[in-house]
């Protein structure tokens, strides 16, 4: 399926003892605390990507969430990009269509449990969260709404895990201008349809070249 363990990006929930059966909130653990900040999104802290060139203006802010307005940004202009970080306002919320009981990394979860999406990890596999675990599952295992879109071969309409109900999600990125002034740039925000191939602007590119989601 390939599912492998999220490790160490993001808040561990107290531990698992004692679950009932059921939907993400159906337990008794409680759900992370909003937002959610994960610093490791696409592209990753791997060697630096330079010439970035902008297509429109923006800003450049101290950190993804609450920072401060450092710098600003104008079309034309390139710049560095350091890393990725994904900022999760308000969790997806997908059902589990189809459980394999061989893979020992998720929870113990039924076909029709609900979970939460916490986007996606520089892997490009998604992020989840139930009763108090975190998992991934591959890109090509999850369907937005019904619609799977990849042949996969996991149970019946080829998808294990179906996002029912987006959330809001930021994806931001890191930067460093010619001046050396370094910050972060919101990239993307959706909480709609919208999220797959339909944005273009600053990083599109980036997304296409050096991530796994596109």
């Amino acid at each position: 399926m390939g599912i492998v363990r999220l490790i160490a990006i993001l808040l561990v929930a107290s531990g698992a003892a004692g679950q009932q059966k059921g939907s993400a909130t159906s337990s008794n653990i409680p759900e992370p605390k909003l937002p959610v900040i994960d610093y490791d999104a696409c592209p990753g802290k791997r060697a630096p990507i330079p010439d970035v060139k902008l297509v429109k203006n923006g800003l450049i802010y101290s950190s993804p969430d609450k920072g401060k307005l450092v710098a600003r940004l104008s079309a034309g202009e390139k710049v560095t990009v350091l890393a990725g970080a994904n900022v999760i306002r308000q969790p997806d919320r997908a059902v589990i269509r189809y459980v394999s009981r061989d893979d020992t990394s998720w929870p113990p979860l039924d076909a029709g449990d609900t979970v939460l999406g916490y986007g996606w990890h520089v892997n490009g596999n998604a992020v989840f969260w139930a009763k108090g675990v975190w998992f991934q599952e591959n890109i090509e295992a999850v369907a937005e709404k019904g619609e799977c879109g990849f042949t996969s071969g996991l149970g019946p309409a080829g998808c294990a895990t179906d996002i029912v109900k987006d959330g809001v999600i930021e994806w931001w990125v890191q930067v460093k201008t010619s001046s050396g002034v370094s910050g972060w740039v919101l990239a993307i925000r959706y909480n709609d349809d919208n999220r797959w191939y339909r944005w273009y602007g600053n990083f599109y590119d980036l997304l296409q070249d050096h991530c796994s989601l596109d």
